[in-house]
């Protein structure tokens, strides 16, 4: 079986939870979809009635049979828009005077008059038109007349010829008399002018522009600007428009000219004149919104008592108890429902994803993730029943400490932030809850971390416990500014970090047991010398014990080179031959007398005497309650390599023994630590052999036997590459040339001579 290695190398073997009921091609996709659908319903069915309120059949007008408090606090929604509707209406409408109005205005004045006096030619054109063909009759209606007077003879001489000068002077006087300009300027023609002037005046009106003189028109545009420029300076808004109007007009009637353009200058004017105040919507709505975002909102606090017992239920109160889902109006608070799943969903495919991308190793461990969620169930298990009796006393620390140990910091900070949302989710939204367990779990993961005794994790509930209180009292400070509720919460939150951590050094065995995890604790606990495996192993194969102390030097040297785990190449190498103590003289290093009880056996029954010690340190361990991951060490730290002594010693007698049937059973090594404490033992055992132990010899002899362990394929399975290779044999000839390094001879004295003379010379 394979060992896991997670975050710090933390060995782990999946004992119980192995999933190997599922078959096919989709099992493994068909587990974890199994596996989501019950953390998603755990996780919801805790956070919902966590949140689900007890709820009323409440009418407006009821008479409420028991007084009903606020779970929280609530806003008076009524009340405040009221509030709120009242501020907006005493902000008064903003206007701004647009000073481009009375340019504007001005400039339109002068432009129509102008075009006034177009339409002026164009009629005086058309006057002379008309009494150019008045002219014209005349002089015709002569002629003919002349014609007649012709026919009857000349008899009347030169008094005939001054008739017709007298008549004629008298048709140049008809012409020159009063104009008819009804007829002059008919209504086609007029139509005609009115396109040239931009305001709308009636025929009159245009006919008065027209007869009147030149210095009338001229005086009738200094008045008409004279009067909107005085208008417009005190400043005119839409709702006094129409009295400026007013104004306009009476004003214009006492102006020194004729009635016809008094009512012409009064139309342009009603036209013209428009407000120079112009309102300023954005500008006052801003205004409105201020006194809107000032209104205090009416707020009834946690603990306060909405409805009366006895007295009748209002609509404030029956909309305050809706907000609260307090009121059985639906069979079920569907919003609340859907929210909270769209949320946890939400938060589950975002683990989802960090996972699959950032914590790929786990990808097929579903044991890991049946750990992760049981760890988050049983925190917010155990902070929902916490809550009831202080929100801020809810252990969200919990699973940070646990996870740090078991899986990996990375892991442990990621599942904390997940569950201070689920927790701020589960307190309504309480930022002080939720901020308080995201640092303290923060903390408690630096300092979980670098704890190797489970006294560690009660330190790192401490560090929870302070950076818990430091934010409740930091928050209740901004948030109530109350010194009594600030040190009151920050009391409770103290008190979180100390419950995490309790409940995380109660549980840890039971989580390393259930799911085969080897954690830093577990392994300084199985290092320790005292450990009654270890202790026995001193006593009776005391050979056996010092040879592997110094494996354990040489595997966590080398390990710790290449990156693996260290702790955990130690730990395997203080185990890996406890299978010796069933026959400890049977194995060189515990042979105190010269007899080796191998001489009198035959090499087949020495091999499996020898290689039964793998199977028999499996027993060992078992008995002795040795993790899996450490029995591995001692199952696959010879691997299937062959006993080459004894089949050599075979093979003197009989030429036809095979290789095979002198070899360990195996398996080899799966993982990197084992391998390493493979190699560590067959170097240690080899260099001890060396008469001079000089350093070239010893990496010579190093490099030599890892070539050989890798051209028998031992190391194939173990995922360790050649440049590892290349740094354990250096790591190991360092740990070795520091073991048998060079000592200084020392001369032969006789102290006991050499103090008799110097006592001699004192005389």
């Amino acid at each position: 079986m394979s060992s896991i290695v997670t975050g710090r190398n933390r060995g782990t073997q999946v004992p119980l939870l192995r999933a190997s009921f599922f078959k096919g091609a989709h099992a493994g996709l068909l587990l974890k979809i199994a596996i989501g659908v019950v953390a998603y319903v755990s996780v919801f069915a805790i956070i919902l009635a966590a949140i689900s309120p007890r709820r009323y059949d409440l009418k407006v007008g009821d008479i409420a049979t028991e007084s009903i408090r606020a779970p929280r606090d609530v806003e008076n929604k009524i009340a405040t828009q009221r509030r709120i509707e009242q501020a907006r209406q005493s902000v008064a409408p903003i206007y701004r005077l647009n000073q481009n109005v009375q340019t504007e205005i001005v400039e339109e004045v002068n432009e129509i008059f102008e075009e006034i006096r177009i339409v002026r030619s164009l009629a005086e054109q058309r006057l002379k038109e008309w009494e150019e063909k008045q002219r014209a009759a005349l002089s015709q209606q002569q002629l003919q007349e002349e014609e007649a007077t012709q026919e009857d003879g000349i008899q009347q001489g030169e008094q005939d010829g001054q008739a017709e000068e007298a008549r004629q002077e008298e048709v140049y006087d008809g012409v020159q008399g009063e104009i008819d300009y009804q007829q002059v300027f008919d209504k086609q023609f007029l139509e005609q002018l009115k396109d040239h002037i931009r305001v709308q005046l009636s025929n009159d009106e245009l006919l008065a522009c027209i007869t009147a003189d030149e210095a009338e028109i001229s005086q009738l545009q200094e008045y008409l600007i004279e009067m909107l420029t005085s208008l417009l300076d005190l400043k005119i808004k839409e709702d006094n428009l129409l009295e400026a109007k007013n104004t306009l007009r009476n004003e214009m009637l006492t102006r020194p000219i004729s009635s016809e353009l008094r009512l012409v200058g009064t139309t342009i004017g009603l036209i013209l004149l428009k407000p120079n105040m112009i309102y300023d919507e954005e500008a006052t709505e801003a205004e409105r919104e201020k006194a809107a975002r000032s209104v205090e909102k009416v707020i009834y606090k946690k603990g306060q008592y909405i409805v009366q017992d006895g007295q009748p239920v209002t609509e404030e109160q029956i909309a305050m108890l809706k907000e609260l889902g307090l009121l059985k109006d639906e069979p079920f608070d569907v919003p609340l429902v859907v929210g909270l799943g769209l949320l946890i969903l939400a938060l589950e495919i975002g683990g989802a994803f960090y996972i699959h991308h950032f914590e790929k190793e786990l990808t097929n461990q579903h044991h890991m993730f049946i750990l992760i969620i049981l760890v988050v169930c049983l925190t917010l298990g155990v902070s929902y029943g916490m809550s009831v009796v202080n929100q801020y006393l809810m252990p969200v620390a919990l699973a940070a400490l646990l996870l740090t140990v078991l899986m990996k910091p990375r892991i442990a900070f990621f599942v904390n932030v997940i569950l201070s949302i689920l927790v701020g989710i589960m307190t309504r939204g309480q930022a002080g809850v939720m901020v308080a367990g995201l640092l303290g779990g923060m903390m408690g993961i630096f300092i979980a971390h670098r704890s190797q005794q489970r006294n560690g994790l009660f330190l790192a509930g401490l560090g929870a416990s302070a950076a818990s209180m430091l934010t409740a009292a930091g928050y209740e400070l901004i948030v109530s500014g109350s010194w009594r509720a600030a040190l009151r919460s920050s009391l409770w939150s103290g008190g979180s970090g100390v419950l995490a951590a309790v409940l995380a050094v109660g549980t840890l065995p039971v989580w390393e047991n259930v799911f085969g995890i080897i954690t830093p604790i577990r392994m300084i606990e199985l290092s320790n010398p005292n450990h009654p495996l270890l202790k026995r192993l001193l006593r009776e194969a005391p050979g056996t014990y010092h040879h592997s102390i110094i494996v354990a030097n040489l595997a966590e040297s080398a390990a710790q080179a290449v990156g693996a785990n260290g702790l955990l190449a130690r730990v395997g190498a203080y185990y890996h031959d406890v299978g010796k103590l069933i026959r400890p003289y049977y194995f060189k290093e515990n042979q105190i007398t010269s007899e080796n009880p191998h001489d009198k056996l035959n090499p087949t029954l020495s091999t499996n005497i020898i290689t039964a010690h793998t199977k028999d340190g499996v027993k060992l361990a078992q008995k002795y309650r040795i993790p899996k991951v450490i029995q591995d060490f001692i199952l696959q730290h010879h691997g299937t390599t062959p006993v080459i002594y004894f089949y050599h010693k075979a093979k003197n007698n009989n030429k036809d023994v095979k290789l095979d049937d002198f070899r360990y059973t195996g398996p080899k090594p799966q993982t990197p630590e084992t391998a390493i404490v493979m190699l560590a033992d067959t170097v240690e055992a080899a260099v001890r052999t060396l008469p001079d132990p000089a350093p070239g010899k010893v990496e010579g002899l190093i490099r030599k036997l890892i070539k050989e362990k890798v051209e028998d394929g031992q190391l194939d399975e173990c995922h360790l590459t050649l440049k590892d290779l290349d740094l354990i044999a250096t790591a190991f000839k360092d740990v070795l040339c520091g073991i048998f390094h060079e000592r200084v001879e020392y001369p032969d004295v006789d102290l006991k001579g050499e103090q008799d003379e110097g006592h001699d010379g004192g005389d």
